[in-house]
């Protein structure tokens, strides 16, 4: 087989694609877990609307980063929160969120079923992070998404974005 400029180029697009929300992050090498969260999203729902991606959404205001290839996100910027704290992005969309102060590693709490988090990341085992630590990742999946983080005294705050179906 020989390898084209064009092979290597589709090749490279489609190991992307796959990627998706498996997310290759440049900050964590954690492993992918597709994983089964059917029971912890049932318990996760019976907390309160303050649990789901959609209820938060409909009740914050979005900022639209639509048409932006990438989304920068600060977190800890006041001391409890991220900022912006609710957007809408198009699918294929990088976020990139930078701490400002000392809080843990970012966390999935309601996600869709086709995005699969990193598989040893949750509430309880998501590392402290300083000030000046920078995450990635690449979104394909549309949908409701929400995430969490804990301030140094353990407070959660969390953040909300949609990605919107493209036009495929």
């Amino acid at each position: 087989m020989e390898w084209t400029r064009r092979r290597i180029v589709g090749t490279t697009v489609a190991a992307a694609a796959l990627a998706g929300c498996l997310g290759e992050d440049s900050a964590d090498d954690g492993d992918e877990n597709p994983g089964d969260d059917e029971d912890e999203n049932e318990t996760e729902s019976a907390n309160g609307d303050d649990r789901d991606a959609e209820s938060v959404l409909e009740a914050r205001n979005l900022e639209d980063h639509t048409g932006e290839e990438t989304v920068e996100i600060t977190v800890d910027p006041d001391g409890d929160g991220f900022e912006p704290d609710a957007l809408e992005i198009d699918q294929d969309t990088v976020l990139e969120w930078t701490w400002e102060g000392a809080s843990t590693g970012i966390y999935p709490i309601d996600i869709p079923p086709e995005c699969v988090w990193d598989e040893d990341v949750d509430e309880d085992s998501v590392d402290e992070q300083e000030a000046g630590y920078q995450f990635d990742r690449l979104f394909w999946a549309d949908g409701a998404y929400l995430y969490g983080s804990r301030d140094a005294d353990g407070e959660e705050f969390t953040g909300a974005f949609r990605v919107l179906e493209g036009d495929d």
